[in-house]
């Protein structure tokens, strides 16, 4: 009797032990394709900042806090006005932010362009207005890319994973999915 209890023991901790590592594989090989997927939408939009979450209602109605951006890398001279443009702010204070605003004007020297005036929709003023950026606008090296797609409040998703708490949250999660064969028993022979 303790021989058939102890191969019992054993088979069920080999097959938790299989479960185990497979589970920690999946979680892998998830994680390989998660990050394998983000480089390839920056080669394939051209742009190193191919998704972004929106953090204010600047501009309202048409993209609102929480949203997902899907950003693609564009030829500055070919944006119009109207087109909904990602970039880097010239204000030192806000230096590690980027701002999602729509142009509203061009303004050139010489046939060259120099700036981009951007506003948000939901914005009373032109941001040049605020004196966040110069009264040419935006200066073309600036523009990180064109707006092409927006997913609305998976940014809130992102936003939540990219703090402490998210991040831990996700972290326990992922090694609770990990861990779950461990406690789970299969099937038992039953003896005659």
């Amino acid at each position: 009797m303790w021989q058939v209890r102890f191969e019992d023991f054993y088979v069920s901790m080999q097959y938790k032990t299989k479960l185990i590592w497979r589970q920690t594989l999946y979680v892998a090989l998830g994680f390989i394709i998660a990050v394998a997927a983000f480089l390839s939408a920056a080669t394939i939009l051209h742009t190193q900042v191919p998704l972004a979450a929106v953090t204010s209602g600047s501009m309202t109605p048409t993209i609102k806090q929480g949203d997902l951006l899907v950003i693609e890398g564009v030829n500055v001279y070919r944006l119009n006005v109207g087109n909904i443009i990602v970039y880097k702010t010239t204000d030192p204070y806000l230096s590690d932010e980027l701002i999602v605003h729509r142009i509203i004007q061009i303004n050139t020297s010489n046939g060259k362009i120099v700036g981009y005036v951007t506003k948000g929709d939901n914005n009373p003023y032109p941001d040049t207005v605020y004196g966040f950026e110069p009264p040419t606008g935006i200066p073309p090296q600036n523009v990180v890319g064109k707006v092409v797609l927006v997913v609305p409040l998976l940014g809130f998703l992102v936003l939540f994973l990219k703090q402490p708490t998210g991040f831990l949250l996700m972290v326990i999660i992922l090694g609770a999915i990990v861990f779950w064969g461990f406690t789970d028993d299969r099937p038992r022979k039953t003896l005659s």
